[in-house]
C-alpha cells in the first residue's frame, strides 16, 4: 500500500526531491505513465460528448459529495477495522527489528516480543498509532481521488447510456428513495451480512484456488522446470553473474531463496 501511495504522489513530489532521489521518482512517474497508457479509454464521440452534462448530473446524484470518504470510513468500521484489530494482537514482525524472521530462528512468540521490546520499547503503541493513521490517510486519499473518479464515471455513463436512459436514471435518483439508495449503496458492500457471507465462502475459495494451482501446473508442464543453479551451465552462470554483478555464492544463494519462495507461494 505504501508503494501505491508513493506512486500516486510521485509526479508532485518529483520537483521537490534532491537529485540523488530523483531517479526513483522518475521510475515511479514512468510506471504511472505506463499504467495510464494501459488504461487509456477512447475519446468520447460527438454524440457521447453531448450527453456528458446529463451524465455528470446523474453521477452527482449517484455519488453525492463525500461519498468515497464515507465508503472508506465504513470499510474500516466493517472490514478493515476488525482485521487490523486482529493484526494488532499478533506478535511483531521480527524481521523489521533484527532482519531475521522468527521462523528462521525457531523462536516462540514470547521470545519475539522480548527481542522487539529491546529494539523498540514502543513497538506496540507504534503499531496502534500507525493503524489509526492509516484510516485517516485512506479516507483523505479517497476524498482527494473523488473528483477524478466522478469525472471518469460521468464519461462512462455518457458513453454507455442513451439520453432517455440517463433521464430515467436521473428521475429515480431525484426521488427520496433514489437519493437514499445513492447514499447507502456503496456502503452496503461492507454490510456485516454480506461480509459474513463472503467469509463463509472462504472454503469454496480455497478449493477453487487449489484447483487453479493444479490447472496451472498442467498447462505449464510441457515447458519443463526452471533451471536451478545446479542445472545451469558454467557459461550461463558466468553470464548471469556478469550481468547482475553477483558472485557464484551470491547467485547460488539467491536462486535457492527464489526456489523456496516459489515452492511456498500460494494465492494468499
Amino acid at each position: 500500500m505504501t508503494r501505491w501511495l508513493l506512486a500516486l504522489g510521485a509526479p508532485l513530489a518529483f520537483a521537490a526531491q534532491p537529485l540523488a532521489a530523483q531517479d526513483n521518482s522518475a521510475k515511479e512517474a514512468d510506471m504511472m505513465a505506463a499504467m495510464a497508457e494501459v488504461f487509456a479509454a477512447p475519446p468520447l464521440t460527438a454524440e457521447q460528448q453531448a450527453r456528458l452534462p446529463l451524465a455528470t448530473s446523474v453521477v452527482d446524484k449517484l455519488m453525492p459529495q463525500g461519498t468515497m470518504g464515507e465508503v472508506m470510513g465504513s470499510m474500516f468500521e466493517g472490514l478493515l477495522g476488525p482485521m487490523m484489530k486482529l493484526a494488532e494482537k499478533a506478535p511483531p514482525d521480527l524481521a523489521e527489528h533484527i532482519g531475521y524472521d522468527a521462523s528462521e530462528l525457531d523462536l516462540t512468540d514470547e521470545q519475539v516480543i522480548e527481542i522487539a521490546a529491546i529494539v523498540d520499547p514502543a513497538w506496540r503503541e507504534r503499531r496502534e498509532r500507525e493503524g489509526a493513521l492509516m484510516q485517516e490517510v485512506m479516507v483523505d486519499l479517497m476524498t482527494a481521488m473523488e473528483p477524478a473518479i466522478r469525472k471518469g464515471m460521468s464519461e462512462a455513463y455518457a458513453a454507455t447510456f442513451s439520453v432517455a436512459e440517463l433521464n430515467d436514471i436521473s428521475a429515480f435518483f431525484s426521488t427520496p428513495s433514489g437519493a437514499t439508495f445513492a447514499r447507502k449503496s456503496y456502503q452496503l458492500a461492507n454490510d456485516p451480512r454480506i461480509m459474513g457471507a463472503a467469509m463463509g465462502s472462504l472454503p469454496v475459495m480455497l478449493e477453487q484456488f487449489a484447483a487453479m494451482e493444479a490447472k496451472m501446473a498442467a498447462v505449464t508442464a510441457e515447458l519443463g522446470a526452471k533451471r536451478t543453479y545446479a542445472t545451469l551451465t558454467a557459461a550461463q552462470k558466468e553470464r548471469i553473474m556478469g550481468l547482475a554483478g553477483l558472485s557464484a555464492e551470491e547467485l547460488e544463494l539467491g536462486m535457492q531463496v527464489a526456489a523456496e519462495a516459489a515452492a511456498e507461494q500460494n494465492p494468499f
